[in-house]
């Protein structure tokens, strides 16, 4: 049995970040995976949508989503910035996505997305008026965001004149006799696979041990060790990290996990001025979004459901809706996106990330990453709560040529467009 301070169970977007804070630290790791190939299950299945918090201007949450997503995106530029490929900057007026070379190499590109609310046949629903007047002054808020003397998750300037520009934006949308208003946000697209391939060499070459394809049998303690017994190796650590989704169940059934559903269809012969965009309703069964890809490839899709069986129907209904705007599409391949989520008793749905270390079990975690997003300050945030230190800002980082990369599954659609190619 090999040795090591960390045991991470779990190799999505979760369990290969902190192995990587970890390993930057000094810290002995071991990232084990049940898998082949690294993220190759929730991960894979991400359409590569960064949130700048755009999305959680409509809900009303008390901004604590808000809060959560800008904050993450405040450690990506923290804790972030020397690897080579990390593409973003900050300004006195939101974020700035760096051109030139790195517009095909860097972690992010700049491709921004439309948010089209629907206006034409809902002036009578007032309180969607209302919330889609927040909604625009918060984005332009999150625009022009002071991400140099700020940190991102302070909250008094979003609010400042907010019940004021509401009215006003209010009476406005009663005015206009567009079927839809249509803003411009600051949320982005991202190469997930450089970005992830980055972060696992980095790690690696810091000292990470990837056991890939062993699958945990058993895990158990003795003295001031656990022993996490897997199909093909086994560990004694002295602390874990579970990132397995709702796959922390199957070792700790006490904890709550809810699952949703995102279906998506994979679709190419889209025009290639085609901008991403999301319709937004205030029915959301009528919500729709499109990201594209490049070269004509786009991902479609829209709500997140609670019940599997109703997905096909709501794709269906998604592909039709997107052909009235695009009759040449076509649909190469679907799938059925994973949401994991912690939830409490007192909430519905949770978009943040949880970290919380099991009851009775001294030094194991269980990890759920909530939003892609959040990975970026999920992993910090988990190196303060265990040492109670921020971790390190400079050190080498290593952009990947496919030695490490070669363990990190293509995503989803990638996938899909590669067999379609050819």
């Amino acid at each position: 049995m090999k040795d090591f301070e960390w045991g991470i169970i779990g190799g999505g977007i979760a369990g290969i970040a902190i192995s990587e804070i970890l390993s930057r630290q000094g810290h002995s790791v071991t990232l084990i995976e049940k898998n082949e190939l690294l993220a190759s299950e929730t991960t894979r299945e991400f359409h590569e949508w960064i949130h700048t918090g755009a999305l959680y201007t409509l809900i009303p949450d008390k901004f604590r989503t808000l809060k959560y997503i800008l904050g993450a995106i405040d450690d990506l530029v923290e804790y972030y910035s020397c690897f080579e490929r990390m593409n973003i900057s900050s300004t006195d007026k939101g974020l700035v996505i760096r051109h030139g070379d790195l517009i095909d190499k860097g972690w992010f590109s700049p491709n921004y997305i439309d948010f089209k609310y629907r206006i034409k046949g809902r002036k009578l629903t007032f309180p969607w008026l209302i919330g889609v007047a927040r909604s625009i002054d918060l984005i332009e808020k999150i625009h022009n965001h002071d991400f140099l003397r700020r940190r991102a998750g302070e909250l008094g300037p979003l609010k400042a004149n907010l019940f004021k520009n509401i009215i006003k934006g209010f009476y406005e949308l009663l005015k206009t006799d567009k079927k839809f208003v249509t803003v411009t946000t600051p949320d982005f697209t991202t190469n997930s696979r450089l970005l992830l391939r980055d972060i696992l060499s980095t790690a690696v070459e810091n000292g990470t041990y990837l056991s890939l394809n062993n699958e945990i049998r058993m895990i158990s303690k003795k003295e001031d060790k656990i022993m996490i017994n897997g199909k093909n190796e086994s560990f004694n650590v002295k602390k874990i990290a579970i990132c397995a989704g709702a796959g922390v169940l199957r070792f700790f059934p006490g904890l709550k996990i809810k699952t949703s559903y995102a279906p998506i269809a994979v679709v190419d012969n889209i025009s290639p001025d085609a901008r991403s965009f999301v319709e937004l309703d205030y029915f959301p069964k009528n919500c729709i979004n499109m990201l594209t890809k490049g070269d004509g490839v786009a991902l479609i899709g829209g709500i997140s459901l609670n019940n599997l069986s109703k997905c096909q129907e709501y794709i269906n209904y998604v592909i039709k809706e997107h052909k009235k705007q695009y009759p040449s599409m076509r649909v190469m391949d679907t799938y059925i996106g994973n949401k994991n989520e912690i939830v409490f008793d007192k909430d519905k749905r949770s978009y943040v990330f949880h970290i919380n270390e099991i009851p009775g079990y001294d030094n194991v975690w269980s990890i759920i990453p909530g939003k892609f997003t959040l990975a970026f300050s999920l992993a910090p945030e988990f190196y303060r709560r265990v040492y109670g230190n921020n971790p390190i800002k400079s050190f080498k980082t290593h952009t990947d040529v496919g030695q490490h990369g070669n363990f990190v599954a293509n995503s989803f659609w990638q996938d899909s467009t590669n067999k379609n190619n050819g």
